[in-house]
């Protein structure tokens, strides 16, 4: 408790930066749906600092194993981590996007998306990946857009939720469905 109690004091008296009254955004984000199209732009040209002038400086971003960056610094050099090792080659698409206005000056927006040749630790093609980016926006004084929170989540198929054993989180699902038997032998209806 003594412990907790220390947190909450350092908390409180952390002062976030403030924001900035113009982007560092080559492409400034005139709407927060934006956000998305210019990180999926960047994402493909491999670009990390173009990522990380698309938030402002005390930025978060969690990634989709539960990561936590802090700043726009430690976003770039996660990207730039991830481009090197693990998506050198590969793309990612959008399937859906959503924008939502908190107000006149906060937004929040989320993107299904899909990435295509990523390679394992031993630089082995690994199959596509589903997932889910979402991020909370704020408007700048010069009325353009800039990310202050991102979370980055993917898509267990079939699942949904995980359980833990021994230190390894399994996709489950509490949602009883047809056996694989009875999907193999079921009759295909054309509407």
């Amino acid at each position: 408790m003594p412990k907790l109690k220390k947190l909450l004091k350092k908390a409180v008296a952390m002062t976030p930066l403030p924001f900035p009254d113009q982007t560092p955004a080559k492409n400034p984000l005139t709407e927060p749906i934006q956000l998305v199209h210019e990180y999926i732009r960047a994402w493909d040209a491999k670009d990390a600092e173009a990522i990380g002038r698309l938030f402002v400086e005390d930025a978060d971003f969690i990634n989709v194993v539960g990561l936590w960056w802090t700043g726009r610094h430690s976003i770039v050099k996660a990207q730039q981590f991830g481009f090197q090792h693990a998506f050198a080659n590969a793309t990612i698409s959008i399937s859906k996007v959503t924008q939502r206005f908190l107000g006149d000056d906060a937004a929040v927006v989320a993107a299904q998306w899909q990435i295509s040749g990523q390679v394992d630790p031993d630089r082995q093609p690994v199959d596509p990946r589903r997932g889910v980016i979402s991020a909370t926006l704020v408007k700048l004084a010069d009325g353009t857009w800039l990310g202050v929170s991102c979370q980055n989540t993917d898509i267990a198929m079939a699942a949904d939720t995980f359980v833990s054993r021994e230190g390894r989180l399994t996709a489950t699902s509490y949602i009883k469905g047809p056996s694989p038997e009875e999907v193999a032998t079921a009759e295909l209806v054309d509407d």
